[in-house]
């Protein structure tokens, strides 16, 4: 087979096909593939067939994994891997359900002192109908606001704790409880690129502002930001690997579907550095 790399959409994402990464992968492959999620910040890699063990060798090809903080969902022989099942999802206090990552466009696990630099997402059971993703490019967000606007970005931090969910047990929201202060505007460590660094749902508030007037503020920033020319929607195929760059995107999971017909993920974090 031939490994063949295929743009996706205008603002970011391509597809790969021709692999099979449960074999050897040529060491030219690999370093196109690394070179490809540099570029495109969304790497959907079609076709997998693997168990756990061949993902997580996989994944290992983009870097070292990380803890995850999601206590129910880990799979218990292989707890680096969550298992993202929508027939599983237990309702808020409210009595809704609301499908991890379908409440807001955000980045991942901001509440880390080293947030992932890489989410991968491999499609194991879809629905019959919907249970997109949609990805946003927020070095484009970044670069299409006034010059003025930049300013004012660049000097802000955001205050990130963890989100008080029934699945997350007491131990981990002790140990990554939060308090983690990150620049609301990072630069990416392998392009010199600035982005809009965000999770609304972690984001307690700005330094030096108070929570109301932090939320206020990020809400209007988000819905200024999130334009169709800089996302790309992923509608899923079983076998799909994705990886995403959480450096420079903030993506949304659609809740459109029957939740008991099973979209069902399996996640792996990647471990990041410190976002300066």
């Amino acid at each position: 087979m031939t490994m063949i790399i295929t743009p996706l959409g205008d603002a970011l994402g391509a597809a790969v096909t021709g692999i099979d990464l449960t074999g050897p992968v040529a060491p030219a492959d690999i370093e196109a593939m690394q070179a490809a999620l540099r570029d495109y910040l969304v790497l959907v890699i079609r076709d997998q067939k693997m168990n756990p063990e061949q993902y997580l060798a996989a994944i290992r090809l983009f870097g070292e994994t990380m803890p995850q903080h999601l206590t129910d969902w880990l799979m218990p022989e292989h707890p680096e891997i969550a298992v993202l099942d929508s027939r599983r999802i237990p309702p808020d206090p409210d009595g809704i359900v609301k499908q991890p990552g379908s409440r807001d466009w955000h980045t991942d696990h901001t509440n880390h002192a080293k947030p992932p630099k890489v989410t991968a997402l491999y499609a194991i059971s879809l629905p019959s109908s919907g249970g997109d993703t949609g990805f946003a490019n927020m070095h484009m967000a970044y670069d299409a606001l006034p010059g003025t606007v930049r300013a004012k970005l660049a000097g802000m931090k955001t205050v990130n704790k963890i989100e008080n969910f029934i699945y997350v047990s007491d131990e981990d929201k002790q140990k990554y409880g939060g308090g983690q202060v990150h620049p609301l505007v990072r630069t990416h460590p392998e392009t010199g690129k600035k982005a809009i660094y965000i999770h609304p749902g972690k984001t307690e508030r700005f330094v030096d502002m108070a929570p109301d007037e932090s939320h206020a503020f990020m809400d209007e920033l988000m819905g200024t930001i999130i334009r169709p020319e800089i996302c790309y929607r992923h509608k899923w195929q079983v076998g799909d690997l994705l990886l995403c760059d959480n450096r420079a995107v903030v993506h949304l999971a659609y809740d459109d579907y029957d939740h008991s017909e099973g979209r069902v993920m399996q996640r792996i974090i990647l471990e990041g550095d410190v976002p300066a």
